[in-house]
Formats: structure tokens, C-alpha cells, sequence
């Protein structure tokens, strides 16, 4: 830069020769002035380049209309360079020429455009991506596909309001019977006994042969004491099955609590169900028989159920009293002993078994 000071004050110092220019034929072009002619036209070219390489390297643009400061001589020599055109594009192609630094490494945006082949180095951003974890929409795109699609549908198909609609069902008359019949078991489990009645009464209204609902409402008048209601209920009952053997059992002991033995009879006797199902039945009828001195019947009856069951010494007494009651003495004995044998007896009935099997040992 010094020298090239030097050959700009060299040239301020010489204002006489530029300012009287005169036509000189070519023919007698000193030396001198040739040189000096040579030193002003690289002299030109250099200050011209080092203006455009400081123009790149500049960060800064200068402000419009505004144009940097340099020396007169410079100005004077490069004015009329200036003045002619260097090319026939506009300002705008020639700004769109300079350079401009891009994002990747300070390269010009002209360099990659002119070059197809460059590529930028890698960033450590990009380097930061490679080692990214990958997401769960990146693993499975199908996946998130589908369901954005289902979205999608759901979302267009329109939602229709909701709307409150009652409807009326007639349940039939087996429904309304065991639906009676749940509740009257709720309110048993309860202690409930009169609501319990209530619901029974409508189960046998909708369902007349519900066994099980007539023999526990039998039972619940009964056990209040209302035991008219309770017989009307039972003969009813069997006058719709006339072979139901519970329901003759709890009229024939309705009957003997009333002391009506011989109807009690009545009930046990019109009907014999099977012996092995129906124990307290024969039983019942057995006990009945001799209290009525039925000996002969009710020794038969007490042989039926010695068979099923020969280990009850109840039965073996009351077979001792009916062969007793036929003056059978020896069948007695046996009976008796027998009874004796298996136990099972009250204080009061061993006491006097004991006594008889003395007095028939004699």
C-alpha cells in the first residue's frame, strides 16, 4: 500500500501535464511517457480490483447514493474507466452478482449455484439429528396412518344428539311370577314376613301351581296362627294337583293340631306316594293309625319303614306297640328289644320300655 501512496503523491505533484494536454503523434511518444502511460493503466487496474476484493470482504453495505472515499488522482483516473460501460446488464443483475455469505461455512450462494456438485459439510446440527432418538410415529407410520384416518372418519360422521327414550315392556306371566317370587325371598332374608306374604300371594296369582310359593305361605299362616287360611291355601293347592304329597302332609298335621284325627286319617290315607321320598309321610300315617288303635295297619306301615331305614329305634317301638296291641307278646319282646338295641329314645319312653320288657320277659 505504501508504494502504491507513493505513485498517487507522485502523481498529485504533476498537475501541469494533465491539465495542458496536448495532441502528441504517436510517432514521437517518449519512453518516458510510455512508461508512465504503462504505470497509470496498472495502476487503475490494481486500485479497481483491490476496490472489488474489499467490497466482497466487507460485511457491511454501504449506504444508497453513497460511494466510498478515495484519493483525487484515483478519481480522476478511474472516472473515465467508470464512465464507459462495462457490461449491458442492469443494477439489480449486478447487485444479484455480488457475493453473499450463506449459512453453510461462509460460502457464497454463487458458488452453489454455479457448482451442481458442491455439497456442504456436515453441521453439528445434522450430526445431532443422526443421533436422535427416533419417535413411536417414525417406528410405525402405518400405524399413526390408520389411526389418523379413523380420526378422520370419526370426525366426519355427524354425532347424533342424545336422546332420552322410554319404552315400555309388558312382561309376561311367568316373568311377573318370578320376579314376585325374588322379592318375597328378599324380604324373608329380611325378617320381612308380612311383606314376604304379599309377594307369595302375587306369585300364586300369576303362577297357581308354584308349589314352593303355596307351601311357604302355608307355612307363615300357619305359623301366625291363622290356620284357616293356611288349610284353604293347601286345598287349594290340591285340588290343582290332587297328587302332591306335601300338601296332604301339612293338611293332615293341620288336622291334628285341631284334634281332628280321623280327618287327618283321610288326608294321609287317599294317596300313597313313593315310600323312599316321602319317609315322614309313612310315618305320620304309621303314628296316626295306632293312635286311631289301627294295630294291623299301623304294624304294616312301621315294617315299610324298618325296611328303608332299621336302625330307628322310634319305629321299632311303635312296631312293638301295634304287635303288642294284637296280643303278638313274642313280636313285642322282639320289637321292643330291638328298640332297646338302637336307642334314640326320650328318658320318658326308655323308662317305660324297660318296665314292659320286663314284664313280657316273665
Amino acid at each position: 500500500m505504501s508504494v502504491i501512496n507513493q505513485m498517487l503523491k507522485e502523481l498529485e505533484q504533476r498537475p501541469q501535464e494533465t491539465s495542458r494536454a496536448r495532441y502528441v503523434p504517436m510517432g514521437r511518444q517518449s519512453p518516458r511517457g510510455m512508461l508512465l502511460l504503462a504505470l497509470s493503466a496498472g495502476l487503475v487496474l490494481g486500485v479497481a480490483g483491490w476496490s472489488t476484493w474489499s467490497s466482497r470482504l466487507s460485511p457491511e453495505p454501504q449506504p444508497a447514493g453513497s460511494e466510498p472515499d478515495r484519493p483525487d488522482a484515483v478519481a480522476r483516473v478511474v472516472a473515465p474507466v467508470a464512465a464507459r460501460p462495462v457490461a449491458s446488464q442492469p443494477d439489480a443483475d449486478v447487485a444479484a452478482m455480488l457475493p453473499l455469505l450463506s449459512d453453510e461455512q461462509g460460502q457464497p450462494a454463487a458458488i452453489r449455484e454455479q457448482d451442481p456438485s458442491w455439497q456442504a459439510p456436515a453441521s453439528d446440527a445434522a450430526n445431532d439429528m443422526a443421533e436422535r432418538v427416533p419417535t413411536d410415529e417414525e417406528l410405525q407410520p402405518d400405524l399413526y396412518a390408520e389411526l389418523a384416518t379413523e380420526q378422520q372418519i370419526t370426525a366426519a360422521v355427524p354425532q347424533k344428539p342424545s336422546v332420552l327414550k322410554i319404552e315400555t315392556v309388558e312382561l309376561s306371566t311367568q316373568e311377573l311370577a318370578a320376579l314376585a317370587e325374588r322379592k318375597a325371598a328378599g324380604a324373608m332374608a329380611k325378617g320381612n314376613l308380612r311383606d314376604a306374604q304379599d309377594h307369595y300371594y302375587q306369585v300364586l296369582a300369576h303362577d297357581p301351581h308354584n308349589q314352593g310359593a303355596r307351601e311357604q305361605l302355608a307355612g307363615l299362616l300357619y305359623g301366625e296362627g291363622r290356620l284357616t287360611e293356611a288349610r284353604q291355601l293347601l286345598e287349594e293347592g290340591l285340588r290343582l294337583t290332587p297328587q302332591q304329597a306335601d300338601f296332604r302332609l301339612l293338611l293332615a298335621r293341620l288336622a291334628i293340631s285341631e284334634a281332628q284325627l280321623q280327618q287327618a286319617l283321610s288326608w294321609l290315607a287317599g294317596y300313597q306316594p313313593d315310600l323312599a321320598n316321602n319317609l315322614d309321610y309313612y310315618a305320620t300315617w304309621a303314628g296316626l293309625s295306632q293312635e286311631l288303635g289301627l294295630n294291623a295297619e299301623a304294624a304294616a306301615l312301621y315294617v315299610k319303614l324298618l325296611r328303608q331305614q332299621p336302625d330307628q329305634g322310634r319305629w321299632w317301638l311303635g312296631l312293638g306297640v301295634a304287635e303288642d296291641g294284637q296280643g303278638n307278646r313274642q313280636r313285642a319282646l322282639d320289637a321292643y328289644r330291638n328298640a332297646q338295641l338302637h336307642g334314640k329314645l326320650g328318658e320318658e319312653s326308655a323308662n317305660w320300655l324297660a318296665q314292659r320288657i320286663a314284664q313280657l320277659a316273665l
